[in-house]
């Protein structure tokens, strides 16, 4: 997944936390990017994936739904 496209929408922002979870990358929204995936990931996509969550929170009003709402949806077909 890659996170060096800016996020402008609604339906972007949604589609990104989407994207996340269905990639195994879902974390809480509150904790450190840096040290949420240090090791992980190089020090450039952290920035990237930390200016994309700064996006996420400007554009909806609540983006912990959709984290739940997608979490759920790939957690039942484990």
């Amino acid at each position: 997944m890659k996170f060096d496209k800016k996020i402008t929408t609604p339906g972007e922002a949604e589609c990104f936390i989407d994207d996340l979870c269905k990639n195994d990358l879902a974390f809480h929204f509150d904790d450190d990017v840096k040290e949420t995936f240090k090791g992980q990931f190089e020090d450039l996509e952290i920035k990237q994936l930390d200016s994309r969550m700064n996006e996420i929170f400007e554009i909806l009003e609540d983006p912990f739904e959709y984290l739940h709402k997608y979490w759920k949806k790939y957690q039942t077909r484990k």
